[in-house]
């Protein structure tokens, strides 16, 4: 009864209304496509602040020089995408500090980061847009494409909180998880667990 009741237990606290990835893009550890993914951010972010930065400083107006942008072309909106980059390199440093320690925290608040920038840049984008037919193709990959992502950094956390055969399809590992990482958390729990149903049954 008392391996039935954390059977039940543990696969209620396994339930979620939304679905969680066990690979990225189909074929690669979860884990270690958040930890591309956070290296390819902070390159793209980089660039982009050098880019948006170099315009801020030296007055030239962007015009039609900054595509990837997605028609956002006046002052305000370079503004605002430079403080999101900064944003997106600073939790995007933080995520790949924390994943290489099993820590859940940089991932959570990097995914939650990648949020606010989606919906922000997706208001910027209303209000500099001129609604051309390439702009709301842009629009319609890189939002495609920053979902994923998000799904795929939050996928990555809930791995790492259910912790056992999640986790470690994930690509994580007790041998790189530091001291106050869940893994360890959730190891020391499953062996109370087992010390106190054999003391029950004895």
């Amino acid at each position: 009864v008392g391996s039935l009741q954390v059977g039940i237990a543990v696969g209620m606290a396994e339930e979620n209304p939304i679905p969680r990835l066990d690979a990225c893009c189909g074929c690669i550890q979860l884990k270690l496509g958040v930890l591309i993914l956070c290296v390819l951010q902070m390159i793209a972010s980089g660039f982009m602040m050098l880019l948006i930065g170099s315009y801020l400083l030296f007055g030239y107006a962007p015009g039609d020089n900054l595509p990837m942008l997605g028609g956002a072309f006046t002052l305000f909106a370079l503004i605002v995408v430079m403080l999101l980059t900064a944003a997106e390199f600073g939790f995007a440093l933080y995520a790949f500090s924390d994943i290489r320690k099993a820590e859940p925290q940089g991932i959570r608040f990097y995914y939650i980061v990648k949020i606010v920038s989606f919906f922000l840049s997706l208001f910027v984008f209303c209000l500099t847009s001129d609604w051309t037919s390439p702009e709301i193709l842009n629009l319609f990959i890189s939002s495609s494409i920053s979902l994923y992502c998000i799904w795929c950094i939050w996928s990555l956390h809930e791995a790492l909180m259910l912790g056992g055969e999640a986790a470690a399809k994930a690509g994580f590992t007790l041998e790189e998880a530091s001291a106050t990482s869940p893994l360890l958390k959730k190891v020391a729990e499953e062996k109370e667990s087992k010390g106190s149903m054999q003391s029950a049954y004895v």
